[in-house]
């Protein structure tokens, strides 16, 4: 552990930029992906719920081998940095391609998905989990280090809004009457935004707690201080039920929005302002939602936080089945305030991340922080995986047609359940999750004193070696 030093605001802008340039594309994936495949591209419901399930799970596998990886190239900018540079332009190349629909009949167009789908999502493993061990080494102060994760997810959900306020309109006028090019467009904007985004991150941030070599030491041995590190498996339990909740909404917004809150014939131009604003309305909530976590941090204890958040996300999402969808003075509150938990709650889930890669570190005297947070990774991609199975799954299960002026009454309330009643049921495990996590700031301060008292004594050690061999060396 090196000693702490506060980050400047800079580096702490530098950090959230890295997550704003994943979030570009991966915001576009959650909201727009499932209803591309469907009403765009041409695939089945079914189809789509398959192959995001099939897809996800190998994509998850990617998560574990990254991390250990990671853990294990050193280079002068330090272990995780580097990714973020080497795999940006091929990610931003995937983006657009994932989005691209070549003519290749029904069983070509389905394998091209595969394909462009599952190397998007790897070249996102090979920055994401970088990114994210990076948020573990770049102080030891657990407050300043939610600070910069609070910075993270405000500039997350400014790239989210640009997202959700931008990638209709320019599909608009990028394609006229062609979405097929316009989405295509769409991304390249996206992709060179994300480019820029991660040169920034790499150029105001800095690794500063360093592990000891752990280029000889098994793999095996890494995952076995993993596997025990109780604190890691619960948050990793965490991640996987948040990762279900988020995916299922953001994948069931543009259904809910185009075919329960638009009036008949309405046009395409109005149809749009109105999609577009159902879902700015939400990024907009986490915009606010990021900025108060650090405030109320700073306040109150952070485990009792994450706890009534999830119970109150339970609440609106019961209230919101409920409400019809062309209410629009009501859905639109609601929709602000559920953007506004969801995202409020994330630093902390993240920090959680940190703070159980420091337990696993005061447990077992090793630091494998990009192992932890890729075995986190992994829990976020299977979540991703069944949630986005569910929900085409469940389209299909409930009669949804692609296209149709109109939905059958199982296929609306099918509808209106994803959105609202299935991120609900991931948010009341999480509040009963939670309980088992222990790691409070009381308990984290002591942590940190330990393990800093441990820094010093190795380095004192480590002075004593070399004062001991100065005087061999300089007789022969």
């Amino acid at each position: 552990m090196a000693a702490v030093k506060k980050l400047s605001v800079i580096e702490k802008l530098g950090f959230g930029m890295g997550d704003a340039a994943c979030g570009i594309v991966y915001s576009s994936v959650t909201m727009f992906l499932t209803y591309f495949y469907t009403d765009i591209y041409g695939l089945s419901a079914a189809a789509v719920g398959v192959m995001f399930l099939v897809t996800r799970i190998l994509d998850a596998v990617s998560d574990p081998l990254t991390g250990i990886v990671a853990d294990r190239v050193k280079t002068r900018w330090g272990h995780f940095r580097p990714w973020l540079i080497w795999f940006a332009i091929p990610y931003a190349v995937l983006a657009v391609m994932t989005f691209t629909t070549p003519d290749f009949g029904h069983s070509g167009k389905l394998l091209y998905a595969y394909i462009t789908y599952s190397l998007l999502m790897l070249c996102y493993t090979f920055i994401n989990i970088p990114y994210c061990a990076l948020g573990g080494v770049i102080t030891s102060d657990d407050k300043d280090r939610l600070s910069a994760q609070s910075y993270r997810f405000t500039i997350s959900s400014l790239a989210g809004l640009l997202v959700s306020v931008g990638t209709l309109w320019l599909v608009d006028y990028f394609g006229k009457e062609d979405l097929q090019a316009g989405y295509q467009a769409t991304m390249a904007v996206m992709g060179v935004i994300a480019i820029c985004m991660l040169v920034f991150c790499f150029c105001f941030t800095k690794e500063r707690i360093t592990a000891e070599d752990t280029r000889h030491v098994s793999v095996r041995s890494d995952l076995k201080n993993l596997l025990s590190n109780d604190q890691w498996r619960i948050v990793a339990i965490i991640t996987f039920f948040s990762s279900m909740a988020g995916v299922m909404r953001s994948s069931a917004t543009l259904y809910y929005a185009t075919y329960l809150m638009l009036d008949k014939g309405q046009s395409l131009v109005s149809g749009t302002a109105m999609k577009s604003t159902f879902i700015t309305t939400s990024v907009v909530g986490t915009i606010f939602g990021a900025m108060a976590a650090g405030y109320f941090a700073r306040r109150f204890s952070t485990l009792t936080m994450f706890k009534n958040i999830n119970l109150l996300l339970v609440l609106a999402g019961v209230v919101m089945f409920f409400v019809p969808p062309k209410f629009l003075p009501v859905i639109f509150p609601l929709y602000f305030i559920i953007g506004f938990l969801h995202q409020m709650y994330q630093p902390f889930k993240w920090n959680m991340m940190a703070n159980a890669a420091d337990y696993g570190e005061w447990k077992t005297g090793r630091r494998i922080t990009g192992l932890s947070f890729s075995g986190n990774l992994f829990a976020l991609k299977l979540g991703m995986a069944f949630a986005g199975a569910l929900v085409g799954f469940s389209l299909g299960w409930f009669g949804y047609h692609a296209g149709a002026e109109t939905q059958t009454a199982l296929a609306t309330t099918g509808i209106i359940g994803l959105l609202t009643v299935g991120p609900s049921i991931s948010y009341l495990i999480l509040y009963f999750l939670a309980r088992f996590y222990k790691l409070d700031d009381a308990t984290m301060k002591n942590i940190q004193h330990d393990l800093a008292k441990r820094s010093v004594e190795i380095a004192r050690e480590q002075e004593n070696e070399a004062g001991h061999m100065a005087p061999v060396m300089a007789v022969k």
